[in-house]
């Protein structure tokens, strides 16, 4: 049988988007259930920036299943683990996504806040122990929410991989050695009833959502339309050898707007950063995600404000340990970069986002730091 994933271009309402795709792929049934709702809120910023899950969406997504009798709504997220712990907060009440839960008379909760399950010696992909909050547990049902956006790493960000913040704040790190086998693992255990790929806030001016049961399908339409082939997309080609889902787009049933007439061009991370930053050299290749991640953020960052590099710059993080040019010319990240210059490296495992943006601000100049 054949898993089916609805594309619903949003031309009206949101709550007609979650209503028709839900109905489209075969309802659900929630009738005094508890539902957990876990969208993406990664940072405290507007969803308009593509980068957290848009509390509109939520909000319908609260609606639909109020109406469909769930007896209670748990909006859950444990937010990025580069947020400091009294911030984690932040996530929900300065993205507006507080206010939709109050509004609707659905809970909020920073999983961190709350009991985790153990798990020992799960995988050789896996942290030899982590925590998982009780909440993916205890819940009747789970929707997820995640948004459509690239990855450094993993090209992609999507269903799957937007389980992971389900994971306890400082076991989140200890999964990128093998990120996306890790990231197959935690879907054998975490399984959410429904899946809805939020697109309404895409640079390209579609709005969509996509929405199905089969995680892995859902994954593999969103990798199609972001221009990527899926079978190149580990998360997808091992959580379809793993049994998880459908990877083979001949056996998946797509419902609602054509993909040929959405299909768009994603650029990742590492090319968006080369383009805006020409005389920045990224030396990162052995770098973890711990390190990785809140660089690219941070230089994201400074490009979204025009910021500009005043000189050539090298980026060092991770195991690599031979360098050549000039030493004031280095950015050294992050512990493993501690026997180059021992005195000159950003310290921590990883270090504070925060901290990298202060460093890198000797090196960037902004237009109104620009003589006319």
């Amino acid at each position: 049988m054949a898993s089916s994933v609805c594309i619903f271009k949003i031309k009206h309402s949101l709550s007609e988007a979650v209503e028709k795709s839900i109905a489209a792929i075969g309802g659900l049934h929630l009738e005094g259930k508890t539902v957990l709702i876990k969208p993406n809120l990664v940072d405290p910023v507007s969803h308009t920036t593509g980068q957290i899950t848009n509390p509109h969406l939520v909000e319908a997504v609260i609606k639909y299943c109020y109406r469909e009798q769930a007896q209670r709504v748990i909006i859950g997220e444990g937010p990025s683990y580069y947020r400091s712990p009294e911030r984690l907060i932040d996530s929900f009440t300065k993205t507006g996504m507080k206010e939709v839960a109050e509004r609707n008379e659905a809970e909020w909760v920073v999983f961190d806040d709350y009991p985790f399950r153990s798990y020992k010696d799960t995988s050789p992909f896996t942290p030899s122990r982590f925590s998982i909050t009780e909440f993916a547990f205890e819940c009747d049902k789970i929707i997820n929410i995640p948004v459509m956006k690239t990855h450094i790493f993993t090209k992609v960000t999507l269903a799957m991989k937007n389980l992971k913040g389900c994971l306890k704040r400082e076991d989140k790190p200890r999964f990128h050695s093998n990120l996306a086998r890790a990231v197959v693992e935690l879907n054998k255990i975490i399984r959410p009833t429904l899946n809805i790929i939020d697109g309404t806030s895409l640079k390209s001016g579609s709005h969509l959502i996509i929405t199905g049961k089969d995680i892995v399908a859902v994954d593999s339409i969103g990798s199609c339309l972001m221009g990527f082939n899926p079978s190149q997309i580990e998360t997808v080609k091992f959580g379809f050898e793993a049994g998880l889902g459908e990877m083979d787009m001949e056996q998946i049933e797509i419902m609602g707007a054509d993909l040929k007439d959405l299909e768009m061009n994603f650029e990742l991370p590492q090319e968006e950063i080369k383009r805006s930053f020409p005389h920045l050299e990224l030396a990162i290749e052995q770098a973890c995600c711990g390190c990785a991640v809140p660089i690219f953020s941070s230089l994201s960052r400074v490009k979204k404000k025009g910021g500009k590099l005043k000189r050539p710059l090298t980026i060092v993080a991770g195991k690599k340990n031979s360098l050549s040019a000039p030493k004031e010319n280095f950015m050294l990240v992050g512990d493993c970069t501690k026997s180059l210059f021992p005195d000159a490296h950003l310290k921590g495992c990883p270090p504070n986002e925060d901290e990298i943006t202060r460093v890198f601000r000797e090196f960037i100049e902004y237009p109104s730091e620009i003589p006319s």
